[in-house]
Parts: structure tokens; sequence; C-alpha cells
């Protein structure tokens, strides 16, 4: 068998050179042995008409059988034949032959191992024959069933991937002249064409010939039809000698009729096995009518009295609508004929048969038409009707996309899973494909009498509105059922008889004030969402486009969206702005929220925003906490609102949104301060804040809780050992919301300002003197009452630590009461004391004197200090200086401003009288280098001279005193008159009445009281000198007699003498003097 498959492929390789060149030769054969075509049968001349071969000979004329075949050959050798269609050569169908010969490769090699595991497989049930590496013995014949079997599928194998390489090789073979092969498939289309239509068109003239028949009119009579016409009888009908019968009377025919119905009872009674849907009849007047509900009422009578004799068809009536009451004569001849015959062969059964089968396919025709008049209507391109013999299909809604839906009612057996003794009946039945898919659980009950195709395309459309919707339903529940605390109230509203548009899936979430209703448009199939919105329109569109879309996550979406713009809504009167692309925020929210979004609030800055995430359960909101300068999310914080404002939560408003920002600045608040305390290693405790009463009230209006802080590690400063704390151990903070006072933000940053109430005890008999003042004040910052309680409230930016806030508010409360009661020591009279502004009266007799100290609005420093009267208050010359002493870091820095108030008074008052009296001269001038160090310079016309103004203490024992130290500036060598210093030297040496001043030799010392009146006596003394000799204040041994010295400078000739002059420097000119000794002046008045 193989040799000769292996010589049969020899063979075709040896001759596939020689079979090419034969087809070559046969489509093109060369021109010289060309031959004309036979005309007429004739064959060439030659011996016999013998052909070699097949060859015609050579060089042979064609014979033709007139001249005309001369004109016919010219012509076809002038114009080239027309050219062949090709449709076949783009066909998709055609396959390259390198694809085909992979395949091959691909199957044979699929094949074979296909063919050793089937080999593999035959060892199992081996026969147990011994052999070695598989081979029998030699001399033994191999008679093993299994090992032939195994030989056989080799051999089966290699045969057929043998016939499929000849092929191949065949095709190879083919492909070598492509272009000739593909003009035989071109010539063998064309022929098939031809042939194909010359068989369509001989179908067609028979066709048209049967057709034409029905139109054929025979020719009209007009002879025999005037004549019958004119005299009633026509000669050329034959005459039968037929005996008319008597007309039958009244009686008679009543008769007639009584006889009939008792021939048609006994026989329906006795003799006839009536069919089971024709138990219903009445016999009336000579005839049975029997009743099909719902169908049918046909009227049949009897000819005879014989049992056997058949029924026969008198009338019918359809009883269904919509149907005729009156039958053209057409179908009345062909139901009266069908009937006849089916009651002639099975009686009364083939009677029920056939107009039962009757009346079925005519309530599907009528169904048929009404659906031709619903695509005409308002279903227009949205439902699709084909008749399919005895069964009518309605496409509806053929305008959605994916897998359509149809029902078919037809005709079905009536045969029932129940075996029952009573014959199954044919009857009208529905069959309905959902997407695709046939429904089997539902049972569609059209009305079979009353039909109308539009109720019974609603009836299934309203299920399928119905399983629709309830599908989303139950996804939507199965959705809350995942999600914690789920707050989604999902109901299907359905009316009895399950219409589209009673068919609602009414969605709500607790923020929604109005549900959100689902419907499906019976018509178009589409969902229609309401209220409408952009958000809804969205989703409809997203639902009515995409039938892949998951249905009840959309919805949820949808309803969550819906929330997410109400809120947006509410955020936007508030000036809230969306922040986007947030970086880590969707990770930190958690997988069930599905919108969300970020409010930037105004006033809260770039490091915080309120988060709102959309799911379910409802609103959640967080606290975001943002890096400063870019999106990246450091941390959130969510936010416990339904404990803390209950249903109040669930309401989407623009005074609800106030309530949460409210809440959230609150916690943003405790949260940053908890964290200052935690790092600071501060104790504190939180206590959360109360929830809302039964009846929707705050509890405690305001209240958000409260963080109680330990006071002495809260307010001790390291360095200051002998501080001792003041307040009882526990201070109690509490958030009191966004401060009202102008408009809730800080001029400088535009952030909100939040205000928090600080309430602490006071420690038995602290800040006694402080809380009486604090009392009448009027100060809404501060409160204090007599049992020790102590308030402050603290405005801040919001974020910001409160920490560093706090420790300045409760030392500026300590520092004033250390203002109150120092000015109370010193008896000053207390005017107004509050947190940012201190007014005390220091000179109470006329002209009083008032002093006011404005803080910080935090208490801190700097301070302020306004003098009043502004214009004449003597303390104005050295405010600068009491105001520079009054914010320095010296801890007796507010004590020496109260005692230099007091000790500088009488010498600003005298420099005042001193000016006043000498306005326009202008000869004094005061230099302020200290609160405690002054300098006054008298010019000319007066003698020139500078005296310094100091304050030192003196200690008497342990008391110390301070006491004003005046005298010449410019020791120990001054340059005065010699009259002024005659007048100076006394006056070092007297006293003061009452000794408010004294001199001491060189100068003189005087208390606050009695500086004034030592600066008047000086003023004197210098604007009564003499200027005219300036002499050297002597040194204290040679000046014994002062008197005498006096007198001296008083004597004109002494001074005109050179040689009497005493040996001091000569007085420059007064300008200079002052140019070459003038000290740095803070303060300079004329």
């Amino acid at each position: 068998m193989d040799q000769q498959s292996g010589l049969g492929s020899q063979e075709l390789k040896k001759n596939r050179s020689n079979a090419q060149g034969a087809l070559v030769g046969a489509v093109m054969p060369p021109s010289s042995n060309f031959v004309p075509a036979h005309l007429n049968g004739v064959p060439a001349n030659g011996e016999n008409n013998a052909v070699v071969n097949g060859q015609p000979p050579k060089a042979v004329a064609a014979t033709t059988n007139g001249d005309h075949a001369d004109k016919i050959m010219a012509l076809a050798e002038s114009e080239p034949p027309p050219n062949l269609e090709q449709p076949w050569r783009n066909e998709p169908d055609n396959k390259p032959l390198g694809k085909l010969m992979d395949r091959l490769a691909q199957q044979c090699y699929i094949d074979l191992n296909q063919t050793l595991n089937d080999m593999t497989a035959e060892d199992a049930a081996g026969d147990g024959l011994s052999k070695a590496n598989g081979m029998s013995p030699q001399g033994t014949l191999d008679t093993s069933e299994v090992s032939l079997r195994k030989k056989r599928k080799l051999l089966d194998f290699a045969h057929d991937q043998r016939d499929r390489f000849t092929k191949t090789l065949v095709l190879s073979d083919w492909s070598r002249n492509a272009e000739d092969m593909a003009k035989f498939i071109d010539l063998r289309i064309h022929l098939d064409n031809q042939r194909d239509g010359f068989v369509k068109a001989g179908n067609a003239i028979a066709a048209t010939k049967w057709k034409s028949i029905g139109f054929k009119v025979p020719a009209p009579n007009i002879v025999g039809a005037m004549e019958l016409l004119s005299t009633g009888t026509a000669s050329w009908v034959p005459d039968m000698g037929y005996i008319p019968p008597k007309r039958l009377t009244a009686k008679q025919l009543l008769k007639t009729l009584k006889n009939m119905n008792v021939t048609l009872s006994t026989r329906l009674n006795l003799h006839e096995e009536l069919p089971p849907h024709m138990q219903d009849y009445r016999v009336a007047d000579g005839r049975a009518t029997f009743t099909v509900h719902g169908e049918f009422e046909v009227d049949l009578s009897v000819a005879d009295e014989e049992d056997t004799s058949p029924f026969y068809f008198i009338d019918i009536r359809f009883l269904f609508s919509p149907s005729s009451d009156v039958l053209n004569d057409q179908i009345r001849a062909h139901l009266e004929t069908q009937t006849n015959g089916a009651l002639a062969v099975k009686g009364l059964k083939g009677c029920y048969d056939f107009l039962h089968s009757f009346v079925l396919t005519h309530k599907i025709n009528i169904l048929r038409s009404q659906g031709a008049e619903l695509i005409r209507g308002k279903w227009f391109e949205c439902i699709k009707v084909e008749h399919l013999r005895r069964s009518h299909v309605v496409q509806y809604w053929a305008g959605m996309p994916g897998p359509k839906s149809w029902f078919e009612i037809g005709i079905s057996s009536g045969k029932s899973e129940k075996r029952g003794t009573r014959k199954a009946t044919p009857r009208l039945s529905v069959r309905w494909f959902r997407k695709g898919q046939e429904v089997k659980d539902e049972v569609l009950s059209f009305d079979w009498e009353a039909l109308s195709l539009e109720k019974c395309l609603m009836m299934v459309i309203g299920k399928h509105c119905f399983g629709k919707l309830g599908v989303a339903r139950d996804g939507l529940l199965g959705l809350a059922a995942k999600t914690e605390n789920a707050a989604l109230e999902a109901e299907l509203v359905v009316a009895d008889g399950a219409t589209p548009e009673d068919c609602t899936l009414r969605l709500r979430l607790p923020s929604m004030r109005n549900s959100l209703n689902v419907r499906l448009e019976p018509v178009t199939g589409q969902f229609s969402i309401s209220p409408p919105t952009n958000v809804t329109l969205h989703n409809e569109r997203i639902l009515n486009a995409n039938p892949q879309v998951d249905v009840s996550l959309l919805l949820a979406a949808l309803v969550c969206a819906v929330v997410q713009e109400k809120v947006h809504k509410q955020g936007e009167l508030l000036d809230w702005r969306e922040l986007r692309d947030l970086v880590g925020m969707e990770q930190r929210l958690g997988q069930h929220v599905l919108h969300r979004t970020v409010f930037s609030i105004p006033g809260w800055g770039e490091r915080w925003a309120l988060a709102v995430g959309f799911s379910l359960s409802g609103e959640r909101w967080w606290i975001v906490q943002l890096k400063e300068g870019t999106k990246d999310v450091t941390n959130v914080c969510e936010l416990q609102l339904k404990k803390r404002l209950g249903e109040q939560a669930t309401q989407v408003s623009r005074v609800n949104l106030l309530s949460i920002e409210r809440f959230a600045v609150a916690e943003v608040s405790y949260e940053v301060f908890s964290e200052q305390l935690r790092a600071l290693k501060i104790p504190h405790h939180h206590q959360k804040p109360e929830p809302l009463s039964e009846d929707g009230v705050d509890a405690g209006q305001h209240n958000s809780g409260s963080i109680y802080v330990q006071f002495a590690a809260l307010l001790r400063d390291p360095s200051d050992i002998s501080w001792k704390p003041w307040a009882t151990d526990s201070i109690r903070l509490s958030h009191h919301g966004i401060d009202d006072c102008e408009n809730g933000t800080d001029a400088h940053t535009t952030r909100t300002l939040v205000r928090h109430d600080l309430r602490l005890t006071r420690e038995p008999g602290r800040m006694n003197r402080l809380q009486q003042h604090l009392t009448k004040s009027g100060d809404r910052t501060v409160a204090m009452n007599a049992s020790g309680a102590l308030a402050l409230s603290l405005r801040t930016p919001f974020g910001e630590p409160l920490v560093g806030h706090i420790r300045t508010r409760l030392r500026s409360i300590e520092r004033l009461d250390q203002y109150v009661t120092t000015l109370q020591r010193h008896h000053y009279n207390l005017t107004t004391v509050t947190m940012n502004q201190l007014s005390f009266t220091y000179h109470a007799s006329a002209p009083s004197l008032h002093a006011r100290l404005s803080f910080a609005n935090d208490g801190s420093t700097p301070i302020r200090l306004q003098l009043e009267p502004a214009a004449s208050n003597p303390t104005q010359r050295i405010r600068v200086l009491l105001e520079q002493g009054l914010n320095s870091r010296r801890a007796d820095a507010f004590e020496g401003f109260a005692k230099f108030l007091r000790l500088t008074l009488p010498m600003l008052r005298a420099w005042d009288r001193i000016e006043t009296a000498h306005l326009a001269r202008q000869t004094a001038v005061v230099n302020v280098r200290g609160a405690a160090s002054y300098g006054i310079t008298y010019k000319a016309p007066l003698p020139p001279c500078t005296f310094s103004i100091q304050l030192k203490e003196k200690r008497n024992g342990n008391k110390p005193s301070m006491r004003w130290h005046l005298e010449v500036k410019g020791k120990p060598d001054p340059v005065i008159a010699e009259d002024l210093a005659k007048k100076l030297k006394a006056l070092w040496q007297s006293k003061g009445d009452g000794g408010c001043w004294e001199g001491n030799g060189s100068g003189a010392t005087a208390d606050a009281a009695g500086l004034g009146s030592l600066l008047d006596r000086l003023d004197e003394i210098v604007r009564t000198s003499n200027a005219s000799r300036p002499v050297s204040e002597q040194p204290r041994e040679v000046t014994a007699a002062p008197r005498e010295t006096v007198i001296k400078q008083q004597q004109p000739p002494a001074l005109k003498e050179p040689q009497k002059k005493p040996a001091v420097r000569p007085v420059k000119a007064p300008v200079k003097v002052l140019a070459h000794t003038k000290e740095p002046e803070y303060i300079t008045l004329d």
C-alpha cells in the first residue's frame, strides 16, 4: 500500500510539468496553430475529415455559407472581447496559500500528537505478550489486537496526511500559474452566471404566465343574458321536467321546525358524542347552536332523522372583538364548504377542530393588522412586527442598544406535562424573550376576547420595567448591605396591572428633601429620572447609551451626586471654594465613598480644608490637613456630626453647613491645641461635647466640648524660680465658634478669628484689687467675681497654636494685677481698668493730670502711653522715655514708671513755668538725657552756663530714698560769670523752706517736692546775674569770705584792670562755648 502511494506520488511529480503545459496550451494555443471555428458544422477538407490526436490540420481555411461570415470575422478581429467581471478576487474568503500551508502543518502536528496519545492509551489494555522495547520477538507473528489497532491508527494518520499534502501539492503547482488559473475561474464564473440567467428568465416567464390566468375574463354572453332578463326563461337551458314543490304554510313550517328540534335534541342527547368544548349548546328554530366561549358560535342542523346523516353548516358568529358581525360571501362560502366537509368526515369533532383553528389564525391576523397600525402611530421606529406563518412576533424598544427583547404570539399544541384523559387542544400562547433570553417564570395573561396588541405590548413592557427596576433595587439594597450604617431608601412602587407608567423606583437619602424617581419610558425603553437636574440628565445619557453599565451602581452614585450637587449650591452661597486634584485623598476616605468634595473655607488658610464624602450611608465630613504650599494630604479627621447634631446632620441647608463649619472649627482648634500640649508634655484632658437634647435643641448653646489643662505646667517659666501659681491647678478651655466682631476675620492675615474662653479659679487673696476694678470696667473679654472665678476670652486666627496666646493672656492679666497694685500703692486714682487699657490720675489737684496705658489686643507688649491733657501736660517732655521704660524687660519697669511720674512732675512743671515766663527771649534750653538725667543750659544774653540734674538713690539705714542732685555741668573747672559764681556759691550753701532742698557746697539736693522751688531759685539767680566779668570758681581753701568775692565781682573797675584779673581763662563767645560743650539731646524744647 505504501509502495503504491510512493509510486503514485513520484508519477504525479514527474508529469506535473506536462500537465501545466497542457493547461497553458489549452488556454492560450500558439498563433501558428490557430484554426477558426467551423461554420454551420462543416468540417475542414481532409482525408475522411480525420483529425490526428485531436489536432486540426494546419493552414485550413474556414468554410462559409455566405459572404456574411467574412464580415463577422472582420468585426471579431477588429474589437477585443469584453472584460469579464472579477468580483471573486477581492472577496474576504480568499486566503493566502502560505497561511493554508501553515495551518496544514499545524494541524498535522496536532493530529500526530493526538495519534501518539491514542497509541499510548492502547498500551493500558495490552494482551500481556512479552516484548523487548515494545517489539515482538523475531519469527513471532504480531497477532496482538492492541498492536494492530495502534498500527491501524498510525496508517490512518499517514494516509489522511498524505491526501492533504497531495492536494496542497496540486494547489502549489497551480499557484505557479496563478494568473492563468484565475482566467479559468473568471470564465467558469461567467458561464455559470449566464446559465443561471437563462434558468431565471425561463422561470420568470412561466411565473408571469401562471399569474396572468386569474386576470383572464371570459367573453360575456350578451344575447343569452338579454333573453333571460327579458323573458325569465332561456331556450338554451335544458328542461329536466321536475315538478316544483308546494309552498309550506305557516303551520307546516312551524311543525317542521319542531320536528327538527326534536330530531336534533334526540340525536345530540342519545347518539352523538359531543366534543369537550362543544358541551354548551341550545336547540331552537330547527338548528343547534354550539357556543365556544371567547371564540365562536356556530349553527348546525340535519336533513333527516337518520342518526348517521351528517350535520350541515348554517351560520357562524365570532365571540371576540374586534370582529365583523356579517361575513362576506367569499369567506362564508369557504367556511361553509370546509365545515360541511369536516362534519361529513369527522362529525362535530372535525367541525370544532376546523373552526377552532380558523379562529386562532384569525385572531393572530387581527393582531398583525393592529401591529401595522401601531407602527404608523406613536410606536414608529420603536417596535418591529414580523409575521411568521401562524405566529406573530413583536419586538419592542427597537432603538435601544444591546440584546433585543420581543414576545411571540403563536398557536401551541396545548399539551401539558400533567397526563390526563382529555386530549390536548391547540390554543394561543405567548413566549417572552427579554434581552435574547426566554423568560419562563412569568405568566402573561393576555385578553384573547378583547384583542388589543397595544395592551398586550404595555403588559409585557410593564413586567419588563418591573423586572428591570426590581433588579436595580435589589442591587442597591445589596450595595447598602455592604455599607456600614446604610441609610438608603429604595422602594419599588407598582400599581395594579403593572403598567409602565405606574412602575417607579424611588430612591432617597436622609439629606434629600424629595425622593429620586427612576422610570422607564414605555415606548422607547429609555430611563427617565426626575426631578431633572444636570446630574440626572448626565446619568440618563449613560444609562441609555451603554447597555453594559451596572444600573444599581450608577444609581447609587447618582443619588450621592444629587446630594453632592445640593451641597455644592449651598457651599457656593457661603463662598466655599472646591479644591481639586488632592494627592492621597481617595485612599484616606475609604472605598464606600462614591463621591467626594473638598472645600476651601474662607479664613481657614491653605493648610486646612473641609471634605465631605457621599455614600449610601449619607454624608460624612472630614477635616483635611494639607502640606503648606502643596496639595498633598497629610492627615484627615472625621467629624462625628450625628452624635453632635443628631437629625440636623442629615439636612443640607445654609444654616446646617454653617453649623458644620463651626463644629469643624472647634475640632481643628482642639486638635491643634491637643497636639501642641502633647508636644510640650503638658497634662490635659479633652471632654467630648454633649449631644442634642430630645427636643432637638442644643443642651448647651455653643457647647462643643472642653479641654482641661494643668495651670502650673502651662504657665510656669523655668527661668523664674520665684514664680508661684496664682490659680488652681485646672484651666478649662472651651470653644465658642467664630468671632462675630469685625466680620470674624483678622485684618492683617484675612483669616477667621476663633473665640475660645478660659475659665479658672484664683487662689484665695489673689487679684482682689484687680477684681474690684474689672467688675466695674465693663470689659467683655475678661470677667471676675468675688468667689474667685476668672474668665478670659481669646480671639486667635484659625488653625494657629493656642498655647502661646493662652500664656500671653494669662501673663498679661497677672501683669495687669501687678500694675493695679503698684498704682494703688503709689496712691494713684484708677479710672479705667481693662485688658486693653489702664487709665489713672497721677496729679489730682487742678489742673489734674492723667495717664492712659494702651495694651495690644492680646494684652502683650508694646505698651503705648498717652498723657492728658495732651497740650499742657508737663510730662509730655519725657513721654517717649517713660514708654520705652515701660516696654523694657526689667522686672521693676512699671515700678520705676510709677515713681518717675511723681518724681519728675515738680521739675517738669518748674520748667514749664520758666519757659512760660521767658517765652519770647528763649534763653534756656532743657536737655532730656534720660528719665533720671536732665540738663539745662542758659544762653546769651544771660551768663552762659549748664547745669545737670540727676536722680540718685540715698539710703538711710535700710530705707532707700530718691533725691535729685543739681550741680554745675563741667566740673571741676566750669567757666561761668563772676557774679553768677558768687550767687551759686551762696545757693549751694543754703537750704530751702522745710528742708525740701539743701546745698552741699558744690551743688544742691532736693526731694521731688522741693526740686521745683530749687529750679525756680536757680533760674532767678541766673537771670539776675551780671555776665560782664567771667571768673573761674576758686578752690574751697582760697574762698574764705564769699561775701567779699561777691562784692569784688560787682565792682566795675576791677573788671577793667587787667592786673587785678584773677588767673582764669578768658571767656569765649557764648555760641562757640555751646558748640564745643553740647551733649547728645533726646528731646529739645526751647
